[in-house]
């Protein structure tokens, strides 16, 4: 059964205004505690059947730092197949988003159709690159790609996109994106321009800045004299706290960057990093499509006691594994995620 566990909030009110926030954070520590013991091979599948949400990110943060422990190398093709994987999931997370809650938002109906047609591309992909199932297999699984297929599907995911995200024109410029609202023909546009007509385009603006890359050395350390778990639960980055996922990616993107200075980091500012990023996925998966080719996998060289640390940018936002390796086990292993 997937372990993910909960956050809770409690908010007082005083006269109309927040007066104490309380945030819980109970989820489980002890989510990983299955996988000591295990032999290190075994473990990123396992961690792909514990956690359901982001499973394709976990998988791959797991298999990476399990390599890193064991001095691996994966080849140059396992980690553009990857990279495809992930983008897969990341555009499936955005897609889904849009389909479901963003319909409910402005009132209309589930997209369930082109949601249906995403899934049936996207979720397989795994399978459908690497058949026998061993994509987190440290040093790489067996690569069997169907060139003609892949476009097919990027083609059937683009044009589902199109329907509910982009329409006829991608908002990938200033006045690009002034047209598209003005057009309203997607699910995502309309719900922009309802913010920006009923005053919410500013809802929920952020200051903190957005999370900037880690020095893996020292996201190791923390981790490593982490043997309470107080930095898991409740994390900062060089005494300070951040935001993270799609926004953080997509600041600097000129019409991220415009509706930002306009708006600041709230909703309209949310919502046009997530179109933005799955744009950009789109270009990404089809680079990753054409430079993919059948590989062997890497070879494995077990090692007798190393550590590793890796770093995913999930679709939520950054997610990192820690693991620690004796005589071929894992001894201790970490998650830091995205929520935190």
């Amino acid at each position: 059964m997937p372990i993910e566990g909960d956050i809770l909030v409690d908010l007082t009110v005083t006269e109309g205004v927040f007066s104490r926030v309380d945030i819980r954070n109970q989820r489980l520590l002890t989510a990983t505690a299955p996988l000591v013991g295990r032999p290190a091979s075994d473990v990123p599948a396992l961690v792909t059947r514990l956690f359901s949400i982001c499973r394709v990110a976990q998988g791959l943060a797991s298999v990476a730092a399990v390599e890193r422990a064991q001095g691996v190398a994966p080849a140059a093709a396992q980690l553009a197949a990857r990279r495809f994987l992930l983008a897969g999931e990341t555009v499936l997370e955005h897609a889904g988003r849009v389909c479901l809650d963003w319909t409910q938002l402005l009132g209309e109906p589930p997209a369930l159709l082109v949601l249906k047609s995403l899934r049936a591309t996207l979720a397989d992909l795994p399978q459908s690159i690497f058949p026998k199932g061993d994509w987190v297999r440290p040093g790489g699984g067996a690569l069997h790609l169907d060139a003609a297929r892949l476009r097919e599907g990027l083609i059937a995911v683009k044009a589902g996109l199109g329907l509910v995200v982009f329409g006829a024109t991608p908002p990938l410029d200033a006045e690009r994106w002034t047209a598209w609202l003005a057009a309203g023909e997607t699910v995502a546009s309309r719900l922009a321009h309802r913010w920006r007509a009923d005053g919410l385009a500013d809802y929920g603006a952020t200051t903190l800045p957005a999370l900037p890359a880690f020095e893996p050395d020292r996201l190791e350390s923390r981790l490593a004299a982490d043997h309470d778990g107080d930095f898991v639960v409740r994390p900062d980055w060089k005494d300070a706290h951040f935001f993270t996922g799609p926004l953080a990616r997509q600041q600097h993107h000129p019409v991220v960057a415009a509706v930002v200075g306009a708006f600041g980091r709230g909703l309209l500012a949310q919502l046009a990093a997530r179109v933005i990023e799955l744009e950009r996925l789109m270009r990404e998966m089809q680079d990753f499509a054409d430079g993919l080719c059948d590989d062997n996998p890497s070879q494995f060289m077990a090692s007798s006691h190393a550590h590793g640390v890796a770093i995913v940018e999930a679709a939520r936002g950054r997610l990192a594994h820690r693991v620690e390796i004796k005589d071929g086990r894992v001894t201790r292993y970490q998650i830091l995620a995205p929520p935190e």
